[in-house]
Parts: structure tokens; C-alpha cells; sequence
């Protein structure tokens, strides 16, 4: 054993040594000498991080917004962008320490063979699984959950048909081959994906992530400029696009659609007349235009775990600091910085001005609310491929940790291979495409799991891993602040899992209010059925007797 690794390994589970200048620069050159491949310079690290931020999330903070209040959510916004700050320092500290430049071989040094396995549950479900949104619309409570590749997936099977129909004007139950969403998912998937899945190191994906960025830069230039140009309130105003001509309410519009025959075409159709559309319209008839500046409702305690939610990354920072040119904490900060609050003003223009657009109509998926308030707008229509290009550019942003985490814990010490690199790639894509298309219901599944690994990469693995392996006495001032964030997390987490529980209860409660409906109006009617069918026999009986009476009585 080296004089460096005793050094290590001395003192008691929670109080580690400090190291010198001269050990960090070792072990900093050992975890250099065990990267093979192409460094990335510090822009297309910053691109990638970003991209490995923003995701879906974009498009439901405008709803945190309105049950937070302007204020609350900048301040929580702060709050939690410093969070996911500091947790990416803590993970760039102990990676530094021990030498190793991965996450799950960092939960290996803290707690074993069960750290890195548990470490990598995390990763690899955060991956398939881990971004929850909650939407709520007046009393009832929607839980929407969805996967991490998946979530982006789901949007390109929804909304690319949507795009692809107002582009060449196909009616709204058409089912041409080209306006079907799973193909439409497949292809993309084997066109775009797939290459960029297999290349073999993160950072060539920068490029692709600075064009992402460049696309959620501009759709945030829509939301802003969209709140000078969309009246409030809507509905008062009695027009949707043109001044000059009274439009029809969303539902009167898609209520009008006469249903076909064709089981597929009814399913079409029917799409077309729930969830955005009529919610969108179900907000507009009670709008009110007011600023809440501070609000707090049953509701608002779904914004919280949404904010966390939308600055995970943590499962992509350290391939990106292996990657990036000359790899010291300091560069490697200065990318988590300026990552981070680039990606805090999109969020905070984002939200707040998507909120300031609909104020109490804001829905949960504020894309959607442009594409309901008017889905020809040829502006509106380009942002709507903006973000479809940045959520197609993310999956393999995504894919990598995913892939790593197998390969850590199946082909770990083994040398590179290509087969076993492009095999991995192909299985983790199929099976992300079989749910997406088969299984919907297995986001409820995914995203329980989802919850739970969100809290534990954020905010309680890095805090807990450094009380165990950082440098510094267990009592020291950052090591008290670790234990205080674990106990956070684990809040967070309780959270997050008891508002899942609880939509579920409420969806099962309502289908079982809905079904005893269904049961109490059907016995109704049978027995008023049952009781006029016996007064009608009463009646025909009580008629034949009168006739037979008047008939004894003639002569």
C-alpha cells in the first residue's frame, strides 16, 4: 500500500485526513490516466451539462408559478439551483479525493459493494425513469408521471403528429401512416438517436447540445414576446387569432367532429376533445388577470418536488468533468456555474412569463397551452420543433449514464468494446421504445422509482457519500451542513412518494365514486323500468277485466 492510500484509509469511518497539494495532483493524474479517448473543451462541457438540465421540465414551472407566487418561486428557484450547485461541488470534491472519476465507483469507496450497486439502481432508473410532474386542474389532482427517456419519447410521439398535421393541413382524424406516433417515435429513434447513442464518449455530443440550447433559447424568446401578443382575459376578449371574426370555444370546436365508425379514428378524434383542450377551455371560462405575488395552496406543495426535479443532472456530471480539457475542480465549477444559471434565467423567463400569459389558466404543460390557445401560429408551430429537437437531442445525453451504469456493473475492469458498447445501446433504446408504445401504464411504475432516485442523486447520495469519505472532522461545519441536506432529501423524498400514493388514492377513489354512479343510476332505472312495466300489466289487466265486466252486463 502506497503512502497516499494509507493516508486515505486511516482514521475512523466519518473523519478523513486532508490532502496535500501534491497527493491531489496524483491522484488527479491517475484518474487522467485511466480515461481513454477525446477531451471536450469547456464550452461543449457547459452545452452538455445544460442539456442534461433542461428537459421537459421547462414546461411546467409557469404552473409552479401560480401556486407559489411570483416571489416564492424565485426565491425557491434560488434556493434549489443552489442546491443542485452544491451537490455537483460535493461529487467534484470526493472525485478529486479518491481518484475516482465516476459515480458509482465514488459510492464504492463510501460504503462497498452496496454503495455502487445502490448508486447505480439510481442512475440507471433516474435515467429510464425519473422525471415526475404534477399537474393539478381546480379539485382534482393529476399525477403525471413519466421516465427520463421515455418522458422524451412520449413528447416526440404526441407532439411530432401534431406538428406534421398542421404543417401539410391533414384533417384532425386522420390517420395517414406519417401522422401515427409510434412510427413517427421509431424513426427518430433509429435516424437520429441511435448514431449519437453510439458514440463512445460524452463530449462529442456537445455539439448537438449547443444546437438544443440554441432551440430553448429561442422558445423562451416566444414565451416572453407571446405575453404582449396573447390578450388576458382570453375568453372576454370572444376571439382566438383573428379580431375581426368570433371564434368558437376550443370545445364547441372539436365537440363538432362527427365521431367515426373506425375504433382508430374515434381514438384520434377523441384526443382531441379532452385533456389540454378542454382544460385549457375550462380555465379561460373563470380567468382572472391578477398578479399573485405570494400564494400558498393544497397545491403548492406540488411545486417543490417539480423545482428539484428540474435541475437533475448529477448522474451526467462527472463523465462530463472526465471529459473536459484539463479536468480541475476549478474548470470544472466554472462549467457547473455558468451551466447552472443559464439554465435558472431560461427557467425563471420561462415560468414567469408563461405564467403572466394565462395567469390563473396556466396549465401543466405550457407548450400544449400554446398549441390550444392557436396551433396554426406559424411562431408558435416553429417553437413547438424547437423543443421537439431538444428533447430528440437529450435522449442521448441521457442514454450515456445509463449505458455506464450497466457496463459498471456487469463488464467493470474489462477492457472497451464495441460490440458489447453498441448491443448495450440497442437493448436500453428497444426497451425504451417498447414502453413508450406498449406499456404507458409502466410510467406510474417507473416514476414511483423516479421519486425516490431523483432525492437520492441531488441531494442525499453526494451529502451522504461526502460524511463518509471527505476530508474533515464529522463535526466540521460542511460535514454538519452534509447531514442536514440528507435530511432534506429524505423529506423530499417522503414527499414526492406520498403525492404519488396519494393520486393514485384519488384516482382509484374516483373511478370507484364513478362506477357506484354507474351502479346507483342503473338500479334506478331498472327499477322505475320495473315499476312502469307493472303498472303498464296493471293497466292492460285492470282494462281486459272492465271490458269483460261491460261484456257479462250486455244483453
Amino acid at each position: 500500500m502506497s503512502k497516499m492510500e494509507m493516508k486515505y484509509t486511516r482514521g475512523n469511518s466519518f473523519n478523513k485526513p486532508r490532502l496535500s497539494v501534491e497527493e491531489k495532483t496524483a491522484l488527479r493524474e491517475r484518474r487522467m490516466s485511466n480515461y481513454e479517448g477525446t477531451t471536450a473543451s469547456m464550452p461543449l462541457c457547459i452545452f452538455n451539462l445544460m442539456n442534461a438540465i433542461l428537459g421537459s421540465g421547462i414546461l411546467g414551472l409557469a404552473n409552479a408559478v401560480r401556486n407559489l407566487g411570483v416571489a416564492l418561486f424565485s426565491i425557491m428557484l434560488v434556493a434549489v439551483s443552489g442546491l443542485a450547485f452544491n451537490s455537483i461541488r460535493l461529487l467534484v470534491d470526493m472525485c478529486d479525493y479518491t481518484g475516482n472519476s465516476s459515480y458509482e465507483a465514488i459510492g464504492k469507496a463510501a460504503f462497498g459493494t452496496g454503495g455502487k450497486i445502490v448508486t447505480i439502481l439510481n442512475i440507471f432508473i433516474h435515467t429510464l425513469g425519473g422525471k415526475v410532474t404534477f399537474n393539478q386542474y381546480k379539485h382534482e389532482v393529476n399525477i403525471h408521471i413519466f421516465t427520463a427517456m421515455c418522458s422524451f419519447l412520449f413528447i416526440v410521439k404526441y407532439e411530432l403528429p401534431e406538428v406534421i398535421r398542421v404543417i401539410v393541413g391533414a384533417d384532425e382524424c386522420a390517420t395517414d401512416w406519417y401522422l401515427n406516433g409510434d412510427i413517427l417515435m421509431i424513426m427518430v429513434t433509429v435516424i437520429v438517436i441511435m448514431p449519437l447513442a453510439a458514440a463512445r464518449n460524452i463530449g462529442f455530443l456537445g455539439y448537438t447540445s449547443g444546437f438544443a440550447m440554441l432551440c430553448m433559447i429561442f422558445f423562451t424568446c416566444v414565451i416572453v414576446a407571446e405575453k404582449f401578443i396573447i390578450p388576458c382575459p382570453i375568453r372576454a376578449n370572444a376571439t382566438m387569432v383573428d379580431t375581426n371574426v368570433t371564434q368558437p370555444t376550443i370545445i364547441e370546436t372539436y365537440s363538432n367532429v362527427t365521431p367515426s365508425n373506425d375504433n382508430v379514428i374515434n381514438e384520434v378524434c377523441h384526443s382531441r376533445t379532452s385533456d389540454i383542450f378542454v382544460e385549457f377551455e375550462e380555465g379561460l371560462q373563470s380567468q382572472t388577470c391578477d398578479v399573485k405575488v405570494v400564494t400558498w395552496n393544497n397545491k403548492s406543495a406540488y411545486a417543490m418536488p417539480t423545482m428539484v426535479f428540474a435541475f437533475q443532472c448529477h448522474a451526467s456530471v462527472l463523465p462530463i468533468y472526465t471529459e473536459l480539457t484539463n479536468p480541475t475542480k476549478g474548470r470544472m465549477l466554472k462549467v457547473a456555474a455558468i451551466s447552472i444559471t443559464n439554465v435558472f434565467l431560461l427557467y425563471f423567463l420561462a415560468a414567469v412569463f408563461g405564467y403572466l400569459t394565462f395567469y390563473s389558466a396556466v396549465g401543466p404543460e405550457l407548450l400544449l397551452m400554446y398549441s390550444a390557445y392557436d396551433p396554426t401560429n406559424a411562431i408558435i408551430l416553429i417553437s413547438r420543433i424547437m423543443v421537439l429537437i431538444c428533447v430528440i437531442f437529450s435522449t442521448p445525453l441521457l442514454h450515456y449514464p445509463a449505458r455506464k451504469s450497466i457496463v459498471m456493473l456487469l463488464f467493470e475492469n474489462k477492457p472497451f468494446s464495441w460490440i458489447r458498447h453498441i448491443v448495450i445501446m440497442l437493448i436500453i433504446l428497444t426497451t425504451t421504445n417498447i414502453l413508450v408504445i406498449f406499456v404507458p401504464t409502466i410510467r406510474e411504475v417507473f416514476g414511483f422509482a423516479g421519486a425516490t432516485c431523483a432525492s437520492m442523486l441531488v441531494i442525499i447520495l453526494p451529502s451522504l457519500f461526502y460524511l463518509r469519505i471527505g476530508p474533515g472532522r464529522l463535526l466540521s461545519t460542511k460535514k454538519i451542513i452534509c447531514l442536514v441536506l440528507v435530511v432534506i432529501g429524505v423529506g423530499f423524498m417522503i414527499l414526492s412518494m406520498a403525492l404519488i400514493i396519494a393520486g393514485w388514492i384519488a384516482v382509484i377513489i374516483d373511478l370507484i365514486h364513478n362506477d357506484y354512479d354507474v351502479i346507483i343510476k342503473s338500479t334506478v332505472m331498472l327499477i322505475v323500468t320495473e315499476q312502469r312495466n307493472k303498472e303498464q300489466t296493471k293497466n292492460i289487466v285492470t282494462s281486459q277485466c272492465h271490458v269483460r265486466v261491460v261484456q257479462s252486463h250486455q244483453p
